[in-house]
């Protein structure tokens, strides 16, 4: 069982409602930040200070839409006994590809330099990228995890997903807009420093980026072939998420043979970040019976 605890809580100043795009949130500074260059595409990469470095031991941690991998911060207690690589999609897509399709190449190309074997962890927009992933390479993928799971438009609130998009406000409306968002999103657990985090990141991606990877979400429907995943799968789900229902989910699972789901009952559509030491608990016990 992971020692999950989180260090005592330090005082710090109410981070702004909309803050600059370079103004990283306190508790998602401390990770360590690198740029690889894929098929010409610039990745941000991010990990952890004193890390496993194990490449056995790799898992790649796949964002939401608009976020980065930095927004994993959350996860550093599993960073010991794991070697996480906190991806980011790149900020821009070739208009030749889909983001979806996109970020499938780049992920499986020699340049991403990643191990043979992975396991994956993708939230929401990253969940749908981690089982188009698996269902392509399903030899390179040991083990998934599925947080607030995205196989199919029909299973989503779309009304919630499109709002979503309104973190890309131009101020003033960025004021009104993105902060709400962040609070239906992440629920009334979600730390201000998180809104802010979350916020943040989303603003740095360009209106039609976030609307092409919007049109991605629309356009998915993996249901029907969710019964070819054959590695381990954990679903992550939060009970108060307005964007994915908990009945989705189960769906999900009960699509992907011997899918085990765990429901955090106060969480949103961010567990990760707002419940990250029970959501440590179960992915970290996981991937270390089955990704290790």
């Amino acid at each position: 069982m992971f020692d999950v605890s989180s260090p005592p809580a330090v005082a710090h100043h109410r981070p702004p409602l909309v803050p600059h795009v370079e103004d990283i949130q306190s508790g998602y500074e401390h990770v360590l930040h690198e740029e690889r260059f894929v098929r010409g595409t610039p990745v941000r990469l991010f990990t952890f200070p004193g890390g496993n470095m194990d490449a056995s031991r790799t898992v790649v941690c796949l964002p939401g839409l608009g976020a980065s991998g930095r927004s994993f911060a959350p996860m550093g207690p599993l960073a010991d006994a794991l070697r996480l690589l906190l991806w980011t999609p790149p900020l821009r897509t070739p208009a030749t590809h889909t983001p979806l399709q996109w970020n499938l190449a780049v992920l499986n190309h020699d340049e991403a330099r990643l191990p043979e074997r992975f396991a994956l962890v993708g939230s929401s927009y990253g969940s749908l990228l981690s089982i188009a992933y698996t269902l392509a390479h399903p030899e390179r993928v040991k083990a998934l995890v599925l947080v607030s799971p995205v196989a199919s438009v029909r299973r989503i609130r779309r009304l919630a997903l499109t709002l979503s998009t309104l973190v890309r406000s131009p101020r003033p409306l960025a004021y009104v807009f993105a902060p709400t968002v962040a609070r239906v999103l992440g629920g009334p657990h979600l730390p201000p420093e998180g809104r802010a985090e979350f916020v943040r990141e989303a603003r740095r991606l360009s209106s039609m980026e976030l609307l092409r990877r919007l049109r991605d979400v629309l356009a998915a429907d993996f249901m029907h072939r969710l019964h070819e995943i054959r590695v381990p799968t954990l679903i992550i789900q939060g009970g108060r998420d307005l964007l994915v229902p908990t009945y989705a989910a189960r769906d999900v699972a009960e699509h992907i043979p011997g899918a085990r789901m765990e429901v955090l009952r106060e969480a949103s559509h961010l567990p990760y970040m707002s419940h990250s030491q029970s959501f440590n608990t179960f992915v970290g016990d996981f991937l270390l019976r089955h990704a290790v």
